[in-house]
């Protein structure tokens, strides 16, 4: 899962789409359960996401760290979005659902190099400004 725009893409469309099962593979414990707060907390007010991913602009490594078996590495993605949530009575409150936005997001991946599991765990994120 490690510098394709495909993933991101899967982590944040999942998200938007509440789709905790598609998530689960894809996050570290923490980060799965901050997700599902989101989510469910969206559920419980009636609201709901409208996203369209629109692309990629840079994705570009900026940290790497080796802890016993454990690599943890940082990543900056700079995207674009398209993002409106809207209240359980259809009308935006937050974001615009015709305009582009760019975000720079920082995502910490890790895994254990001796597991025969190749696949990393998105662990950490943050918007940048």
């Amino acid at each position: 899962m490690l510098f394709r725009s495909i993933d991101y893409e899967m982590v944040v469309d999942s998200f938007a789409r509440g789709d905790k099962a598609a998530l689960r593979n894809l996050l570290g414990t923490e980060v799965l359960e901050g997700f599902t707060r989101a989510i469910d907390a969206r559920k419980a007010a009636g609201q709901t996401v409208e996203q369209q991913f629109v692309g990629i602009d840079q994705i570009k490594l900026l940290s790497a760290e080796l802890s016993g078996n454990r690599v943890r590495i940082g990543v900056k993605f700079d995207s674009q979005l398209i993002s409106a949530t809207r209240d359980g009575a259809g009308a935006v409150i937050e974001g615009d659902p015709k305009q582009i936005r760019t975000t720079t997001d920082l995502w910490t991946f890790e895994r254990d190099v001796t597991a025969r599991d190749p696949n990393w765990l998105l662990t950490a994120t943050r918007e940048l400004a």
